[in-house]
């Protein structure tokens, strides 16, 4: 298969779409996008950034509107797109914890979007996957995103914002969609927005056999990609003939192979997230072997298990140790103040040896990230278009 026989694609305000797992990512990007020249999107989850008024979120303790801040005083040629990833209802983790009723988790959804769009997010992912106690249905997912959906459109139109949409109704699993059933799902969606005088979103997320577990992408993609890009090309053939761009989530660990199949098929977009979070950390351990702070590097390791976040990445048949375990939940500490001690006693060591830590560590995200913009050529780069944004 050779680009020739790329589907045609429609106009995307940007290709890749990188989690915020630290400050450090956050530079990063803006380093790769600047170096390339190109638009790349930061794709915070609830839980990463949130509204001041439900306590912000773990990156950096940032605030919708600290983060927004921060990227716009780093981005002067507005090369990065802020977006949100996964809001909805039952996505902070608070709304589960306190078991909030649905109409509860519906309220506090709705005003993150509109400190969202309030902070100039250029783009929100409506997913309406999650329910309290599991997976929501599709019929409800689907009621859940159009009246959320259809409140934010009004933020937006109260506020002049050009706010772009994405959607997606379902958890990430390790195959793709069945395309009669994906074209059943999207003609129902869709419908539902028109009947509603709703302008269409940008992206619609489909099932692309990409499915993160520990670190390493456990999706079929990764075992059969042929069979695997024939079924996407079919399912960006259902989003193409409603003029809407496919993207795809959890592409982390991909070989530069496996995103070509992707990109080949017709895939417009993807987002990788917590492979850069693991960058990071593995690069803060190698530098502390470098630096000789074993003590310093158990202590990390310690901190990073006890988080116990790396629980929901887990394989069922997993024989990670508990090292391994603490790399995939070491992010989680960063803004923590243990971990900053931790952060600068590796700095006071390695002043004398000419190091700077976190230009080692953002030069190890970069080149992360890098790996998946160089795989996606920026061949339909797009501003954001406020007017058809807005248009009913």
């Amino acid at each position: 298969m050779n680009n020739s026989s790329r589907p045609t694609g429609v106009l995307v305000p940007a290709r890749l779409g990188v989690g915020p797992m630290s400050k450090n990512a956050v530079d990063a990007a803006i380093q790769v996008a600047y170096r390339r020249r190109r638009r790349l999107m930061l794709i915070p989850s609830r839980r990463q950034v949130e509204t001041a008024a439900q306590g912000g979120g773990y990156v950096e303790g940032w605030t919708t509107e600290t983060f927004a801040s921060y990227v716009r005083s780093q981005d002067p040629d507005q090369l990065i797109l802020l977006c949100r990833d996964h809001g909805g209802p039952y996505q902070n983790p608070e709304e589960k914890r306190q078991r909030y009723s649905l109409g509860a988790a519906l309220k506090s959804a709705a005003q993150s979007y509109e400190d969202d769009i309030r902070q100039g997010f250029d783009l929100l992912h409506v997913d309406t996957s999650v329910d309290l106690d599991g997976i929501a249905p599709m019929e409800a997912a689907v009621d859940r995103a159009v009246e959320l959906y259809g409140q934010a459109v009004e933020t937006a139109r109260s506020l002049g914002r050009g706010t772009l949409f994405e959607i997606g109704f379902e958890d990430q699993g390790g195959d793709t969609n069945d395309p009669a059933e994906f074209e059943e799902q999207v003609a129902t969606a869709l419908g539902r927005l028109r009947g509603v005088g709703l302008p269409l979103p940008t992206f619609i997320v489909a099932q692309t056999a990409t499915k993160v577990m520990e670190t390493r992408n456990v999706g079929a993609l990764t075992v059969a990609p042929f069979a695997v890009a024939s079924a996407v090309r079919s399912l960006v053939g259902v989003t193409r003939a409603h003029g809407i761009a496919l993207k795809a989530h959890n592409c982390d660990y991909l070989t530069a192979g496996q995103l070509r199949h992707l990109d080949q098929a017709g895939v417009d977009a993807l987002n990788v997230a917590p492979e850069f979070g693991v960058a990071e950390t593995r690069a803060f351990l190698s530098l502390l072997d470098e630096l000789g702070l074993p003590v310093q590097r158990e202590r990390f390791l310690e901190a990073a298990y006890e988080c116990r976040s790396w629980e929901k990445w887990m394989h069922p048949l997993t024989t990670a140790s508990d090292t391994d375990r603490a790399v995939i939940a070491g992010h989680y500490t960063f803004a923590t103040e243990g971990f900053q001690a931790l952060k600068e006693a590796a700095r006071h060591t390695a002043r004398k040896r000419g190091i700077d830590v976190d230009a080692r560590l953002r030069d190890a995200v970069a080149r992360s990230i890098d790996h998946y913009a160089a795989a996606l050529p920026d061949n339909r780069p797009a501003p954001v278009d406020q007017e058809t944004a807005l248009a009913g």
